[in-house]
């Protein structure tokens, strides 16, 4: 998840899914008549930050700061994305925050994030502290999705199950919950967020080959590997998918595509 090229240039699900998000509760927003400071939180390569999260920011917003726990997304984020006013840092959510970050945000946006995070209350109180008194979040990740279960079946064989040790720690902690909207309301009303909306949607996304979820899947796969290695992970992975009949295969010149159902989870509240 390191690799800033490959995930910029195969991140078309999360970036669909963040402009939607946006869309939908631009209303929503409190924006400030001048001077609004904004933390993007998993930042990752900064393409989401600059390109889509911007578009949906005030001209006259003070400071827009991208996080991420990478050191390489942040460092090519900074390159090719940096500004006056646009900067890149590294930053885990699932750590103890720096103290010059508290209470500092008006608006705090996480797009594809938090599912990565195990402990998901310190995450939401890190997101609380970040915010000034009155600041919002707006937060979208994964509940549950098919990845997930592909990771699993191949974490049981004996070929990979040294390859994907620990598989569970990069499950996203709602994937196999039922009302995953309760867990997280508890939480943000236990540490003390206001005006509270939790929303967990079904999804589709169709790649358009066997191929195009390789590669998406490379952007964002937690499990070191060489390259010869993953390429033949990825043949298992495919055959998985096969398996979990989410394969549309070849038929009349059509060419195969891999259907993704999945949940999302959105989340929106204030200080």
């Amino acid at each position: 998840m390191n690799n800033a090229e490959l995930y910029q240039g195969n991140n078309s699900l999360q970036k669909r899914d963040a402009i939607e998000c946006l869309e939908e509760f631009a209303d929503k927003i409190k924006w400030k008549k001048i001077g609004d400071r904004i933390i993007d939180v998993g930042c990752g390569d900064g393409s989401v930050t600059v390109n889509l999260l911007r578009e949906y920011v005030p001209e006259n917003f003070e400071k827009l700061l991208g996080c991420d726990v990478s050191e390489k997304m942040v460092a090519f984020a900074n390159r090719h994305h940096r500004d006056e006013r646009t900067d890149f840092s590294i930053l885990d959510i699932e750590r103890k925050l720096p103290k010059d970050m508290r209470n500092a945000f008006d608006h705090v946006f996480s797009f594809y994030t938090l599912h990565w995070i195990k402990d998901q209350e310190l995450a939401f109180e890190n997101i609380f502290d970040l915010l000034t008194l009155g600041g919002e979040c707006l937060l979208t990740f994964l509940g549950h999705n098919p990845v997930f279960d592909v990771y699993r079946i191949l974490a049981r064989s004996n070929k990979w199950s040294s390859w994907l040790r620990g598989v569970d720690r990069f499950i996203s902690p709602y994937h196999d919950s039922q009302e995953p909207e309760k867990e997280i309301r508890k939480i943000m009303n236990k540490i003390g967020f206001r005006d509270i909306t939790v929303k967990c949607q079904e999804k589709i996304f169709v790649y358009d080959s066997p191929e195009a979820v390789k590669k998406a899947v490379q952007a964002v796969n937690p499990f070191p590997m060489p390259k010869n290695v993953f390429d033949e992970f990825m043949m298992d992975y495919v055959e998985v998918l096969r398996d979990m009949k989410l394969i549309d295969e070849e038929n009349n010149n059509k060419p195969a595509c891999v259907r993704t159902n999945y949940k999302l989870i959105v989340v929106y509240g204030s200080k």
